[in-house]
């Protein structure tokens, strides 16, 4: 009995039918899901978001299409379930990053994208704290981090 096989829609290595790629599954994977579970549950209850204590915004340079931060996790990739969506950018994945809010910064973590995400022009390894004006990259798509004063 032959196995049925598919490419991986990430990486494009054969992989079993209805199966997640063992070289592209990273432990992000399940910081993913927490992310997709506290979005669902934020949308689901009363209409309060996550009350961040400042206005802010990632802005795309060269479009100029301003996605306001609304909750304090939000994910940018291809994929139309992000909050910061990248539809046209093939260097762009999926799932490629997320800035989120805790203990009064604003983080920047790549969540194990195929071509990496820069601050500043610098690779994120590990996740990085955010400051107003600072530039996003994500494929081959550049962001500013605003933070409007109140």
């Amino acid at each position: 009995m032959t196995e049925n096989t598919e490419p991986c829609p990430s990486c494009g290595r054969p992989t079993p039918s209805g199966t997640r790629c063992i070289y592209c599954a990273t432990v992000t994977d399940l910081d993913l899901k927490s992310l997709q579970l506290d979005y669902l549950k934020a949308g689901e209850g009363s209409s309060h978001d996550s009350e961040l204590p400042m206005a802010v915004s990632v802005v795309v340079q060269k479009t100029g299409q301003k996605f306001p931060l609304r909750d304090s996790k939000v994910k940018i990739g291809r994929d139309p379930s992000n909050q910061v969506v990248i539809p046209d950018d093939t260097f762009a994945s999926r799932h490629h990053a997320w800035i989120t809010f805790e203990e009064g910064e604003f983080w920047l973590e790549d969540l194990g994208s195929t071509n990496g995400t820069l601050l500043n022009g610098h690779p994120v390894v590990k996740r990085q704290v955010l400051s107003a004006g600072d530039k996003v990259r994500v494929g081959h798509t550049e962001m500013t981090f605003e933070v409007e004063k109140n």
